[in-house]
């Protein structure tokens, strides 16, 4: 049962999920309990979702809606990792002129980008403006978002995380090499610490200090 008043849906955006933009399949209350009001600072609202969106969260008390989409999309990047990480791996020209054979390999080739683009797309996604009975909702946005490979995490916490499960990382390694060469160069980061993937305690500062003095530091 819709609580409260359901956000105002243009008609391009008519029938899509604000999370993701994919087909809509349900109207949510948000937030989820009329217990949990008075946390948000912004009005309570109705939107509407997709199933995958509206259940992927199992924490239900929120600040803002942003807080709530965040967690969302964080989710989604957890759940479908494998699909996000063809194209951290390859290109589509990649991809294509592989020379992978058998018809399981086929399969992968022809359905693996396109998979990649609807689950970049669903992530990516950003909704539309929040208005409800003529009056746009103001809603402060508390992380700052950050993009690597065509894809927009919520946060730079997010993409270490994706990075570190998709090149098989040493954490420790990765994050300060990150520090040191600052966000703006997370790729090469991310090529510097693939060169080596198995650490040990004995030797990560020998390595560190290895890949300082490639950098000229």
């Amino acid at each position: 049962m819709n609580r409260y008043p359901i956000i105002e849906i243009p008609f391009a955006y008519r029938a899509r999920c604000w999370f993701c933009g994919e087909p809509q399949e349900t109207i949510i209350n948000f937030p989820k309990y009329s217990s949990e009001e008075s946390l948000l600072t912004h009005r309570p609202i109705c939107l509407p979702s997709c199933s995958e969106c509206a259940m992927i969260v199992k924490r239900s008390a929120f600040c803002s809606l942003y807080d709530y989409r965040d967690a969302i999309k964080k989710a989604l990047v957890m759940k479908h990792q494998k699909v996000l990480s063809i194209g951290s791996n390859w290109t589509e020209q990649e991809l294509a002129e592989s020379q992978l054979e058998g018809y399981a390999f086929e399969g992968f080739k022809r359905s693996a980008w396109p998979m990649f683009e609807m689950t970049q797309g669903r992530i990516n996604y950003a909704g539309w403006d929040l208005v409800v009975d003529n009056e746009k909702l103001i809603i402060a946005q508390q992380h700052d978002s950050f993009e690597f490979d065509g894809v927009t995490y919520v946060s730079l916490d997010d993409a270490v995380t994706h990075a570190l499960q998709t090149f098989h990382l040493d954490e420790q390694l990765f994050t300060r090499v990150l520090s040191v060469l600052g966000k703006e160069k997370f790729g090469q980061a991310i090529r510097l610490c693939r060169l080596y993937p198995l650490l040990t305690s004995k030797n990560r500062e020998a390595v560190f200090s290895d890949i300082l003095e490639s950098i000229g530091l």
